[in-house]
């Protein structure tokens, strides 16, 4: 069944554009779809049938078998439940009868839900220890005195050998609620220079409550950061949330905001301990294949420095872009990309100007799905961040290529 679907779509799809509009048309495209495997994209064209015709019941029937496979069960029960009240065929009523069965099943009996991943890769970095290519820097503060810095401190280019995974473990409970925790660990092996090594463990905790077009979740979030084998250069710990409103099924609205608590627990760099508060909205478009998405946010904030930073506290403004096109049926391209200004609040005492940075990443990729649950990710990134003063002034550019196995 799913093969004839797979070619009854592909024989279908090429004239999509030009009998977009056509509701048999539509509705044979958005079935083949559906009994190929291709959801997302079904329930895309299955409600651009009913937007022309919203008492076709066979569409409404496939639109709901759509939005059950999908996990949105409160749609599927809506859908279903409309197409019941059209009077439709025995076979169809069997149909819905089965579904409804299944969908009051499945909500009464939550099922707690383990995925997880593993990743491996490697790559080649411009500069590692993210610094300028600048061997003596002239300080203000000593006369215009001229010194050199320490090679740890200057553009250092490295291979490296990456590994990382993660768990999660998410409970629905009733009525729209559930409960989420998980666990990230990653690390970076430089090939040459091991003083740049870095390993990081990422936690996350919290609760989410979704009602028809509204998803709300929020919770705990915290983490550690060790560099060079030792060294544990910070801690963060704090709050974060998020709401996201579904105008349609194709764009969505995002509201989110957090509270981070950042520490470094070395005495000697326990002076850059820094509370960070950021806000922002974001938009996000899915197009007619169901498949390519675009995002986009705007954020602001503050940190406030707790023990005298050098530079004081800063705020921050910024504007993030991402988006994911389907090349074909394994392949997709993805890139993402942002700008943020910071402006500190205090006079640096060394440089004897008040710090101004303006940092701009871009990553560009392809994911490759060449077998079930595994992923190919060949990445080229990006970052320049510019500054009034000279030793946080860099340019980085990253090369790699990874390997990753999800489980569900």
């Amino acid at each position: 069944m799913a093969g004839k679907s797979a070619e009854a779509y592909a024989l279908l799809e090429p004239d999509e554009f030009e009998q977009a509009g056509n509701t048999k048309f539509d509705y044979l495209l958005g079935l083949a779809a559906l009994n190929s495997g291709q959801t997302g994209k079904a329930s895309v064209i299955l409600e651009r049938v009913l937007a022309v015709d919203p008492f076709h019941a066979a569409a409404r029937v496939d639109l709901g078998r759509a939005y059950f496979q999908l996990g949105d069960f409160e749609r599927a029960r809506a859908e279903l439940e409309r197409a019941q009240a059209l009077n439709p065929p025995p076979s169809a009523l069997a149909t819905i009868s089965r579904y409804l069965g299944e969908i009051e099943t499945l909500s009464n009996q939550p099922a707690t839900r383990l995925s997880g991943f593993l990743e491996a890769g490697g790559g080649y970095n411009n500069n590692v220890n993210n610094s300028n290519t600048q061997s003596q820097i002239t300080v203000p503060a000593l006369l215009n005195t001229q010194l050199t810095l320490n090679s740890a401190n200057i553009k250092t280019s490295d291979g490296y050998l990456g590994l990382a995974g993660g768990v999660e473990i998410l409970r629905p409970l009733s009525q729209g609620w559930a409960v989420y925790a998980g666990v990230d660990i990653r690390s970076r092996n430089d090939l040459k220079y091991s003083h740049f090594n870095y390993i990081s463990l990422d936690g996350r905790a919290g609760a989410s409550f979704e009602k028809n077009a509204e998803h709300f979740q929020g919770g705990w979030m915290g983490g550690r950061f060790d560099q060079g084998g030792t060294t544990v250069n910070r801690n963060f710990s704090g709050l974060n949330a998020e709401w996201r409103h579904s105008c349609n099924s194709s764009n969505q609205s995002v509201l989110f905001g957090l509270h981070l608590v950042y520490r470094y627990p070395d005495p000697a760099l326990a002076s850059n301990n820094f509370d960070q508060t950021i806000g922002g909205l974001g938009w996000m478009h899915v197009f007619a294949d169901g498949n390519s998405t675009a995002f986009g946010s705007f954020f602001g904030g503050n940190e406030r420095d707790t023990n005298l930073r050098i530079d004081g506290g800063k705020s921050i403004q910024g504007v993030r872009l991402s988006g994911q096109a389907t090349l074909g049926q394994r392949t997709d391209l993805f890139a993402y990309g942002g700008i943020q200004w910071g402006k500190y609040k205090r006079t640096n005492s060394a440089f004897l100007v008040v710090r101004e940075d303006r940092q701009t990443d871009l990553a560009i990729g392809l994911i490759y799905r060449y077998g079930p649950n595994w992923i190919l990710r060949p990445q080229i990134s990006l970052i320049s961040n510019q500054s009034n003063i000279i030793v946080y002034r860099y340019e980085q550019a990253d090369f790699s290529l990874t390997l990753r196995r999800d489980f569900n």
